[in-house]
């Protein structure tokens, strides 16, 4: 079984975050991003956890078929 690290909370993940979350924009532009959303444990502050930022995205395209 793998290893798991777990590390204490880093107010830098909030940063992280917004940087990546303006490159999403960047790339795929307000016609397709309606909003981005820093989720999962890495948001939670003074939470021990993997360090790994979770984020989810929704669009504004309606496909159709």
């Amino acid at each position: 079984m793998d290893e798991v690290n777990i590390v204490e909370y880093d107010p830098h993940w909030q940063i992280l975050f917004t940087e990546e979350a303006e490159r999403i924009w960047q790339a795929l532009g307000n016609d397709l991003v309606v909003e981005i959303e820093h989720i999962g444990s890495t948001k939670v502050p003074r939470m021990a956890v993997k360090p790994v930022i979770v984020m989810s995205f929704f669009s504004g395209l309606i496909f159709q078929g």
